[in-house]
């Protein structure tokens, strides 16, 4: 199984639109791992973390299949990570979807309402399944979710570990350092891989997002709790542009940490 790091930016993405920041003028030029866009996963062929304003963006990008997607799992209802016009194009005349192809939408009660006021949502061939902190889904694959509260300050925000014979991943961008609820549930887990929120980076901050400190007190309280496995990939995704930090310079901060730095298009085997 490969999760696919679709996009690795915060809201704003690399470049910004309208921005003259030194990081967004240069990854202009520079291209490559400096451009990202907005935080996404998929897991496999038929598992999506989240639908930004970046799904066609992401499909031409890596020869995505959406029709093969099944399960829809949906962290927060910021434009970011739910752009929820963009199922609207799965109702007839806009797509040719087969009956039995249901995409099962698993997120937030909140999340889900917002779907349902989407222009005919009703057509769209979905179905849905509220999750909330503590709840366990069974995916496609045989892949167990449980959903873990975040702090991030919208309403019902989530983040989520997935499970299976073979491995267990922990996938925590928007969210602070984690609450105590979360750190409750964590222990019972032994991770191959985490990604995790370092949107401000050398920032100290702590709520809602993670800077460079959170983030590695972060790991270091995984690892205490034995939720990491011997040689367990850390990587830091979900980046902003304010902190003017290339990849190369992010890279320079955390890889002699053993921190890994994502970005668009970077796949982890598990």
């Amino acid at each position: 199984m490969k999760l696919l790091i679709c996009g690795s930016a915060a809201a704003e993405a690399v470049p910004a639109l309208f921005c003259t920041c030194p990081l967004c003028l240069k990854a202009q030029v520079q291209g490559g791992k400096d451009i990202r866009s907005r935080t996404a996963y998929q897991l496999g062929d038929q598992i999506r973390i989240d639908c930004g304003p970046d799904m066609f963006y992401h499909m031409i990008k890596y020869r995505l299949r959406y029709d093969l997607l099944r399960d829809l799992v949906i962290t927060h209802n910021h434009r970011d990570h739910l752009y929820p016009e963009e199922l609207y194009n799965r109702c007839p005349g806009m797509s040719k979807v087969p009956a039995e192809a249901v995409l099962r939408i698993i997120s937030s009660q909140t999340v889900l309402d917002e779907i349902r006021k989407a222009p005919q949502a009703e057509r769209a061939n979905l179905s849905f399944q509220v999750v909330q902190h503590g709840s366990k889904v069974m995916l496609q694959n045989g892949i167990e979710l449980t959903a873990l509260q975040a702090d991030h300050g919208a309403p019902d925000s989530l983040f989520y570990a997935f499970r299976a014979p073979g491995f267990s991943l922990l996938l925590a961008n928007d969210t602070g350092y984690f609450p105590p609820q979360s750190w409750d549930l964590l222990k019972g887990f032994s991770f191959d891989a985490v990604i995790a929120d370092c949107c401000f980076m050398h920032r100290d901050h702590r709520e809602k997002h993670m800077g460079g400190e959170t983030f590695v007190e972060c790991f270091r309280e995984l690892r205490r709790l034995g939720a990491l496995k011997e040689n367990a990939r850390l990587i830091a995704n979900h980046f902003s542009h304010n902190p003017n930090l290339s990849h190369a310079e992010l890279c320079a901060w955390l890889e002699p940490l053993g921190i890994e730095v994502g970005f668009d298009g970077m796949e982890i085997e598990l």
